[in-house]
């Protein structure tokens, strides 16, 4: 990495760290650190239970591994889900010390709402706080994290499921609601709202319109 690079990095830390200092703590009762061994191998975890996302950061300094990444880690903890931060393998004849920074912050789910929303008027049926929601995302689905964030902000509940990897959950939802597998080929974004399962919302407008017209 470059000086230029390495001045950059370091300001982006410092301004994140700076911007959300107010509502940062080393862990919440939402999102916690989860360690796991195997063999010379710990992993870190983040695990969110909350139903809206958080930004963790997260830096260990250690002579004792060997890191995935010397880098402090920043990501954003979708709702409902555990997320992958780091890995450490043990170097030979060392004890293994490590120190650790985790920090927490919530997101404002104003920054996660385009702009595109505001043209839009949207009229939550409370109904719909109460159902059982699951959004099958994908990955690089601008829509997906749209979708979260809408919910997150107007404090729906839901969870999350990927597309590729939980292919059997979904296929197994399809053939339930006589919803042919390959209709869904090109789909990055599948929302199910109790037997409801929604495969052709490609827009916001879409996305918009279901939910206002969600038990009409």
């Amino acid at each position: 990495m470059n000086s230029n690079h390495k001045i950059a990095y370091s300001f982006f830390l410092f301004l994140f760290i700076s911007c959300f200092s107010f509502a940062q703590q080393a862990e919440s009762e939402k999102v916690v650190l989860l360690k796991k061994q195997n063999g010379k191998r710990l992993e870190f975890y983040a695990k969110n239970t909350d139903s809206m996302s958080y930004s963790v950061f997260l830096r260990i300094v250690t002579q004792d591994y060997r890191r995935s990444s010397n880098r402090p880690v920043l990501k954003v903890i979708p709702a409902n889900s555990e997320t992958h931060l780091i890995t450490l393998i043990k170097l030979i004849d060392k004890p293994g010390d490590y120190e650790q920074q985790f920090i927490v912050n919530e997101i404002s789910q104003k920054l996660h709402i385009r702009k595109d929303f505001e043209n839009f008027e949207i009229k939550i049926d409370d109904a719909l706080k109460t159902e059982s929601i699951t959004i099958f995302e994908s990955d690089h689905c601008t829509l997906c994290e749209d979708a979260k964030a809408l919910f997150n902000n107007h404090k729906i509940a839901f969870n999350t499921k990927h597309i590729i990897n939980d292919a059997e959950a979904l296929e197994l939802l399809l053939n339930n609601s006589g919803i042919p597998k390959d209709s869904i080929k090109n789909s990055p974004f599948i929302l199910q709202i109790k037997s409801k399962v929604y495969t052709s919302i490609s827009t916001e407008k879409a996305l918009i319109d279901t939910i206002n017209n969600y038990n009409k």
